[in-house]
């Protein structure tokens, strides 16, 4: 397992999710409000957190036996038993945002499920505790 690798892109999760909590706003109305510009950075922040946590899933796969994975979807259901449903769960939803944000139609808005993702981030820290405490014992 890389774990200086895995160390170093968790650290990241962390750091962007610090980031969120410090702009996003304290209600959905507020956020609503918002520029467009700190929708946009919240969006993004989002977006790298979902994106960090399958490289993540995908290193620490790499180093464990696990079977095979093909898809985002069969990587997750690796980790169901190494990680709370929380944790799991939270990493769906994301990707599942994160696609939707990444390939949205003009006409499509996303700032609800963008908004709750950003205000509820204990599911990432959770995250970022399991793998560590997985990375732990493999050690």
């Amino acid at each position: 397992m890389d774990k200086e690798r895995i160390l170093k892109r968790l650290s990241d999760i962390e750091r962007y999710s610090s980031v969120l909590g410090s702009i996003v706003p304290s209600s959905y109305a507020e956020y609503e409000k918002s520029q467009i510009t700190t929708k946009a950075a919240i969006e993004r922040y989002l977006q790298l957190i979902s994106d960090l946590e399958l490289e993540v899933l995908a290193l620490a796969y790499k180093g464990l036996d696990l079977g095979l994975a093909g898809s985002e979807e069969s990587l997750a259901e690796k980790f169901e038993k190494l990680l709370s449903k929380e944790a799991i769960e939270g990493f769906k939803e994301r990707r599942a945002l994160r696609n939707m944000l990444v390939h949205a139609y003009f006409d499509m808005h996303y700032d609800k499920e963008a908004f709750e993702h950003a205000s509820k981030r204990e599911d990432v820290a959770k995250f970022i505790k399991e793998i560590t405490n997985m990375m732990n014992k493999q050690a």
